[in-house]
């Protein structure tokens, strides 16, 4: 079974949050977001310190990409209290007649039944207290049943107040010294005089030209296709590379 649904990861160091959406064969896969921004804090805080909590399930890819404008619209991007850097539903690729009409007829019933607030395109009853709070319940319970991860340590910035000043303040970086370069050519004279360089006997590809060369591709019509698992199109080389087998929403081997 295939599960699409729209998700918010947060911070539990400083409660910062992002949405996004994912689709998934097996729900409990330990995906928690993507882009740079929030990548980024990731690596800086450890995995262990962020949660997901599902938003709302969908029945299709279309749908889920057409909700997502909701719950990631302009307000929720220029608040800086999330790694958002972009509204939602811009992955999409063309609807169907069909997909529309289906999008169309669930937001009609949101809508009427007061799931949606129209002026704002989000749950009510998904409030960024009560999903603390849910958090605060959750997590609660986990560790009324095991000993919390970080027991014992001492937090990095104990004591400090305010922004810390970066690792690498004052430490000038540009040209290598001349130490440093005689260095590294005493390292690699020495590799290759018992090995074989790797590009050895080959024709370096600019050999003779000058300047700035024209792209092999430039001018050329490159052929188009559609990724099999979230229908961007694009051409075959950034396809492959970029989507296809390696597409984020390729559904989990069981």
């Amino acid at each position: 079974m295939i599960y699409y649904f729209i998700y918010e990861t947060t911070n539990l160091i400083n409660g910062k949050k992002y949405r996004g959406i994912h689709k998934t064969s097996n729900i409990n896969d330990g995906y928690l977001g993507s882009g740079v921004a929030f990548e980024n804090a990731v690596i800086k805080y450890g995995k262990q310190n962020f949660v997901r909590e599902i938003i709302e399930f969908c029945s299709s890819y279309d749908e889920l990409i057409e909700l997502e404008k909701y719950y990631v619209n302009d307000e929720w991007v220029r608040d800086h209290s999330n790694y958002n850097l972009k509204t939602g539903g811009q992955s999409a690729g063309i609807l169907s007649d069909e997909s529309k009409k289906k999008i169309s007829e669930t937001l009609k019933r949101k809508y009427d039944n007061g799931e949606i607030d129209r002026r704002e395109g989000i749950q009510p009853y998904l409030t960024t207290e009560e999903i603390n709070n849910k958090i605060s319940r959750t997590l609660k319970e986990r560790y009324s049943k095991e000993e919390h991860h970080s027991k014992g340590s001492i937090p990095w910035n104990k004591g400090k107040i305010g922004l810390q000043e970066a690792w690498n303040k004052g430490i000038k970086t540009g040209p290598q010294s001349d130490e440093v370069k005689e260095k590294k050519s005493k390292t690699l004279k020495e590799r290759y005089s018992k090995e074989e360089h790797h590009s050895k006997g080959r024709i370096p590809w600019n050999k003779g030209k000058k300047e700035s060369q024209v792209a092999w591709n430039k001018g050329k019509i490159m052929k188009k296709s559609k990724c099999k698992y979230c229908d961007k199109e694009m051409d075959i080389l950034n396809l492959n590379k970029y989507h296809n087998d390696n597409c984020k929403l390729k559904p989990l081997q069981d």
